[in-house]
């Protein structure tokens, strides 16, 4: 005959009450952040542009969001992309607003700031520099 411990199986089926009831973890949003260099603005297939097929770029501005209007903050590559980076004026950001592309740790960015907040993150292309 088969004996059953009455007190494991009743702790058992609480943890598995407990943990049906438990709410769900929420799910963050996922966060696909591109700059791109030398690229104009209706240089894409998904702005109409006939002469270059950009199908990843595509499938994000269809399920995701496209760009009409964008300001730039600088004239400048660099220091437009450490504006885009840190969410300040390049003026404001020392010689991360230059063209010497050197941020100091003060600055925090939002991939670092995205980072610390659990999110995974890589990149691609142009690491070295905002």
């Amino acid at each position: 005959m088969l004996k059953t411990n009455r007190p494991s199986a009743l702790v058992l089926l609480a943890v598995l009450i407990l943990f049906s009831l438990a709410k769900p973890l929420s799910k963050v949003p996922n966060i696909l952040f591109v700059i791109s260099d030398d690229q104009s603005y209706p240089h894409a297939s998904a702005y109409g542009c006939r002469g270059i097929e950009t199908p990843g770029f595509d499938r994000v501005a269809r399920e995701g969001v496209l760009f009409h209007t964008a300001i730039s903050g600088s004239p400048g590559c660099s220091p437009s992309r450490a504006s885009l980076l840190t969410g300040r004026y390049h003026w404001m950001i020392e010689h991360a607003g230059t063209h010497a592309s050197k941020f100091d740790n003060k600055f925090a960015t939002f991939p670092d700031l995205l980072e610390k907040a659990g999110y995974w993150i890589g990149y691609t292309g142009k690491g070295w520099g905002p």
